[in-house]
């Protein structure tokens, strides 16, 4: 029988390769950086143009490679920092598989210059899909520079699944951060096409945080710490009201190392169980410092996920631990007891004397002689309050009611665990209401009312949702929301990839009222907000959550980006909605809800509606 097995040729190889470790140019950034700071270097350069497409470049100051090491790094399985199996259990570098550079020489054209300190020529290493072209000596400055050109030019179909420029730049943005975070003793400057978009400087943990995120993060952050023989914890969360309900700004290190574990989340959501909005996350920037025996970092080749020898033991110290800083949080003002009152009492006027307060009483008064006679009324009288009629209305006052709206009952696509038996199809024109509904509000939240003979209660937030969300929808297609031109514009701070994304949605926020404006590349200018806009934190918060849903529900197709950013608006604007406290107003709010085209669900199928038929009523009696 013939032989059928044969080895692959190196330049396969190296493709295969190429796509476990490179998969956008965000994982070209990772490898490199992590190498220059595996390399001693203080200072490193981020060069990025066309979002990694046509160039990825970067430039440190670390200790830089002889004529050898620059051509024998690209090799397969090549590395300064393993020398037997044993070191695998002990890693506390980046990199150590020598895969990185293999895999992207493989699939673009890669230009090395390097040189170390003590030598006085340098080398350059021309490479173009896994083929060296030039190796020399050469005049460089210390260090090393590496710069990746046309990625995947040798590999269109994975250049075609590139997404977007903005997408893309998004991620290789991300992954700097990762970086950043945690080595913040060092400083870098990323440039893109050109221009400087972040600087930052050597500094501590939270003055990274602020340069990378804004100055208003400076308020959101509380720090953590733990110092144990087993481990070392450090770093910063934020106060429970900065929740936010994407799992946006959540950074875990473990050695130095960004990681993904999904214990080591929860430890940190659950300490925060009893003090957020379910849904919501917690921001935070957490390093723990244990054993590199104790955990295993050779998972994967991106080296993002780890396994950790004794995950409860690593889980209960992390949890007690924010647990405990949650717990000294100030989160409400202090008295200060050492501080002195100056109360002055006024002295007693002369010639008067102090006389104590007197009750008057009546000993023979019983309150049992007489009983009131007890008068029964509805349940809309019992609650009183504006809106209520003094009567009991009876279902002759409603029969007339919706008699020509073609009221019927529509199967609607059901949300989990939600009942939906109610849909009225009707013409906006068409829908006329009484003169008068009665209605109470209970718990600020739920809106009882009586139509045609049925008690229907809406919970107001999911009403409004709805609302907002056909408003917000009809702005960006149909009709726009005239913005109010602001006197003294607020200024929004958000990170570069989130400037850029807001200035790309600029026409899209100006339909729904807001005019925004780039100052530089991490603030921008509001200057003019709907009419209803309150406070300045408000339109802060509103923006990012708008950025954040959009990049977390990347889309193609334009109804999609509609849909989406309508959604994340509605969804923050929803509890700032006031609650109808008249006839007027409950009757605006619900004919604007019967004017939807899906009354009775909220854009993420949740029920507005629930009417209490006779039936079920009864039910409750029997």
């Amino acid at each position: 029988m013939e032989d059928i097995i044969r080895l692959l040729p190196d330049a396969v190889a190296n493709q295969i390769a190429a796509g476990e470790v490179v998969q956008r140019p965000a994982s070209v950034v990772k490898e490199l950086l992590e190498n220059a700071i595996d390399a001693s270097a203080t200072q490193i350069q981020l060069v990025v143009k066309d979002a990694g497409r046509t160039l990825i470049q970067v430039i440190d100051n670390g200790k830089g490679m002889s004529f050898n090491d620059a051509r024998l790094c690209f090799e397969r399985h090549a590395t300064s920092k393993l020398r037997n199996a044993n070191d695998l259990f002990r890693i506390s570098t980046k990199g150590f598989r020598g895969e990185a550079l293999a895999s992207i020489a493989a699939i673009a054209h890669v230009e090395l210059k390097t040189k170390p300190a003590a030598q006085e020529m340098g080398t350059i290493v021309l490479i173009e899909g896994a083929e060296i072209k030039e190796h020399a000596p050469v005049t460089c400055a210390d260090g090393t520079s590496i710069a990746v050109k046309n990625l995947f030019f040798n590999v269109p179909a994975r250049r075609n699944f590139l997404k977007s420029d903005k997408v893309e730049l998004t991620h290789v943005e991300e992954e700097l951060y990762r970086v950043a975070l945690i080595h913040h003793d060092i400083t870098f400057q990323y440039y893109n096409n050109g221009s400087l978009v972040l600087m930052l400087p050597a500094s501590n943990m939270r003055q990274r945080i602020v340069n990378i995120f804004g100055q208003h993060f400076n308020d959101k952050l509380f720090p953590v710490e733990l110092d144990h023989e087993l481990m070392r914890i450090s770093g910063y969360i934020a106060k429970p009201e900065n929740a936010k309900k994407q799992k946006s700004e959540q950074y875990m290190f473990v050695n130095h190392r960004f990681v993904r574990h999904s214990l080591l989340n929860y430890a940190v959501e659950k300490a925060y169980a009893d003090l957020i909005p379910q849904g919501t996350h917690p921001p935070y920037f957490i390093a723990i410092e244990i054993d590199p025996a104790a955990i295993d970092v050779n998972v994967s080749p991106t080296k993002v996920e780890v396994k950790i020898q004794d995950e409860r033991l690593v889980f209960g110290f992390l949890n007690s631990t924010v647990k405990k800083a949650l717990g000294t949080m100030s989160l409400t003002p202090m008295i200060d007891f050492d501080d002195s009152f100056n109360i002055r009492i006024a002295d007693k006027p002369e010639g008067q004397d102090i006389v104590p307060p007197t009750m008057n009483i009546n000993p023979n008064y019983n309150p049992f002689d007489k009983v009131p006679e007890k008068k029964h009324s509805s349940p809309f009288q019992q609650f009183g309050g504006g809106g209520f009629r003094r009567e009991t209305p009876t279902s002759n006052d409603w029969e007339n009611f919706l008699k020509e709206l073609n009221v019927e009952k529509v199967e609607y696509p059901k949300a989990e665990q939600q009942k939906v038996d109610f849909q009225p199809e009707v013409e906006a024109s068409a829908l006329e209401l009484p003169e008068s509904i009665p209605f109470f509000v209970f718990g600020g939240r739920y809106l009882f009312f009586e139509l045609n003979g049925q008690v229907m209660t809406a919970d107001l937030p999911n009403v409004q949702e709805r609302i907002l969300y056909d408003t917000y929808v009809n702005a960006l297609k149909n009709t726009p929301i005239r913005p109010q031109q602001s006197l003294f514009p607020q200024t929004v701070t958000l990170t570069a990839a989130q400037t850029d994304l807001a200035i790309s949605l600029k026409e899209d926020f100006l339909r729904l009222g807001y005019d925004l404006e780039k100052i530089d590349n991490t603030h921008l200018a509001v200057n003019a907000t709907p009419n209803d806009e309150e406070e300045e934190g408000d339109v802060q918060a509103l923006i990012e959550s708008v950025l954040s849903a959009y990049q977390t529900n990347q889309v193609i197709h334009k109804g999609d980006k509609i849909a989406g950013i309508a959604q994340s608006m509605a969804r923050q604007k929803r509890s700032r909605q006031r609650v109808p406290a008249s006839q007027e107003e409950v009757k605006a709010l619900i004919q604007r809800l019967f004017e939807s085209d899906m009354p009775t669900l909220t854009p993420s199928g949740k029920s507005t509606l629930h009417i209490f038929g006779a039936e079920e009523l009864r039910h409750y009696f029997e």
